[in-house]
């Protein structure tokens, strides 16, 4: 009997002219704060522009995955990409983006404005297992160790880049 081979998970590049926006968040209830990650990357890898967001925490880790989804969406926009593959690991906010009518969830207000800030025409939602999506994970952690916010242009912080190397499938 032959045991099957494990799938990587790993993250894969987006088709030619979009981007692939990974985000995902993090609660250190030790100091009532929250972290939100975000790395925007191209077709063929490389870091377009990441950061990391300390915030307050709020009452559940849903609503941190919702503000780092709206968080991505925002600085997408800031930096003008319109065409992007938008990917976390929370499948109830990938499929809260996917659904057309408002979000009725406790984060549903968070969504519908990052969703209506910007043309969602030209946007994919995309599910990964956070095995996926680590880059993010990471800035996300890393937001425990900054003041407000951090952006990094066609970087991550140095800590990550072999978090970066080896997440390139």
């Amino acid at each position: 009997m032959t045991t099957p081979t494990p799938t990587r998970v790993a993250w894969h590049p987006p088709p030619n002219g979009y981007v692939k926006i990974n985000f995902d968040g993090a609660t250190f209830k030790d100091i009532n704060k929250a972290g939100l990650g975000v790395v925007i990357r191209d077709g063929f890898g490389q870091v377009l522009a990441s950061l990391s967001e300390q915030v307050q925490l709020p009452y559940s880790s849903d609503l941190v995955e919702a503000m780092a989804a709206a968080k991505a969406i925002s600085f997408a926009a800031d930096l003008g990409f319109s065409r992007f593959i938008l990917e976390g690991d929370s499948e109830l906010i990938i499929k809260a983006l996917r659904n057309k009518e408002a979000t009725l969830a406790p984060f549903g207000h968070i969504l519908d404005a990052a969703k209506n800030s910007t043309d969602v025409n030209c946007i994919s939602f995309s599910h990964i297992r956070r095995l996926g999506n680590v880059v993010a994970y990471n800035l996300a952690k890393h937001a425990r160790h900054v003041a407000g916010l951090k952006v990094w242009m066609e970087d991550v912080p140095p800590h990550l880049y072999s978090v970066l190397l080896t997440d390139y499938g």
